[in-house]
């Protein structure tokens, strides 16, 4: 599989839905995922790959745990992980930075949203695999760790980091919230590019990346720059992450906590 792009074709996953390589990740939550799901598909949602701070900021959940979650959904090196959800919602975005993060290779994020596949029709049911079920069981995944976690420090930013480098000229820190939102408060600084933004206009996850690229250049967000991507709870921010990198972006980061943990802690906002 050609990992140079972000996203994968949706005739290419249908394809290759039987494929034991392959993993497929529905990041939708379990309730849409129980009414029709991608076949073979299992789901993984917001709430699995976050860990709440004592300051109330969603957190990357930490190693361990990082371990046997990806464990349990039978992820380790040899796979492809393809995550899909709704063009709308930009949890994709989390779900996907997180195994970046752990140092997972081969993640790939479906091209189109769920309800444009099922509009066009592919393969789509109700059945569970019989891997969520029988995985699912603590004690299995005990026995059978395949996942190892190998942290990716570049793409992720903590406070301190951020606070070091408020006045550095080669940093842009990133705001994917509403213009709304930006205005109320932000990190002092920060550019504005709303997260909707990146989104395709028909159903697509992302816009193209020459689309993309002419979007970022317009609004002076430079390849040449260290760009650290916030929002309120660090979800929108990690799907502008996948917008950047389908648009040839090298030095990203997330900041994980956004809004929340910096304000927790009295640091600036404008």
């Amino acid at each position: 599989m050609g990992m140079s792009s972000i996203t994968v074709d949706a005739k290419w996953l249908a394809s290759r839905l039987e494929n034991p390589e392959l993993v497929i990740l529905d990041a939708r939550g379990s309730i849409p995922y129980s009414f029709g799901h991608i076949k073979n598909a299992k789901p993984l949602g917001l709430e699995d790959v976050i860990r709440v701070s004592e300051e109330g900021a969603s957190l990357v959940i930490d190693g361990n745990e990082a371990e046997k979650l990806f464990s349990a959904f039978g992820i380790d090196d040899s796979k492809d992980v393809i995550v899909y959800g709704e063009a709308s919602d930009p949890s994709v975005g989390r779900v996907a930075w997180t195994l970046m993060y752990y140092g997972h290779r081969n993640v790939q994020v479906l091209a189109i949203g769920f309800s444009k596949w099922l509009q066009l029709g592919y393969p789509v049911t109700r059945d569970v695999p019989k891997s969520v079920v029988r995985e699912a069981s603590k004690a299995n995944i005990e026995a059978q760790l395949r996942f190892k976690p190998k942290i990716t420090e570049s793409i992720r930013a903590d406070a301190e980091y951020i606070k070091k480098r408020l006045e550095d000229p080669n940093v842009l820190f990133l705001d994917a919230r509403t213009p709304q939102e930006h205005f109320q408060a932000r990190i002092p600084g920060s550019i504005l590019d709303n997260w909707e933004d990146g989104v395709g206009h028909a159903g697509e996850m992302l816009k193209g990346k020459s689309e993309l690229e002419e979007d970022f250049e317009r609004k002076g967000i430079g390849k040449e720059s260290e760009i650290i991507c916030f929002c309120h709870a660090g979800v929108r921010a990690s799907h502008k992450y996948l917008q950047l990198k389908q648009a040839g972006y090298e030095r990203v980061k997330v900041y994980d906590g956004s809004i929340i943990d910096w304000a927790k802690r009295g640091y600036p906002l404008r």
